[in-house]
């Protein structure tokens, strides 16, 4: 017996123009493994600028209860 339906290879006519043309060879995102250089840095400042405006807002906050 024959499966049902039709076989992968076999395509209707315009079905391509449907879907957007054959799917590509490969994927055209691919990620970087990890942060660069650059973005390394970047993140370990915005980790100090975090704990700055924290402290800040702690102090600020303190202010406000003792006045």
């Amino acid at each position: 017996m024959e499966p049902e339906g039709r076989p992968q290879h076999e395509s209707f006519q315009g079905e391509e123009e449907l879907l957007g043309g054959p799917p590509p060879s490969r994927d055209p995102y691919t990620p970087e493994p990890g942060p660069g250089p650059g973005e390394q840095r970047a993140f370990r400042l915005m980790r100090w600028a975090a704990l700055l405006l924290v402290l800040a807002f702690a102090i600020v906050i303190l202010i406000a209860i003792f006045r």
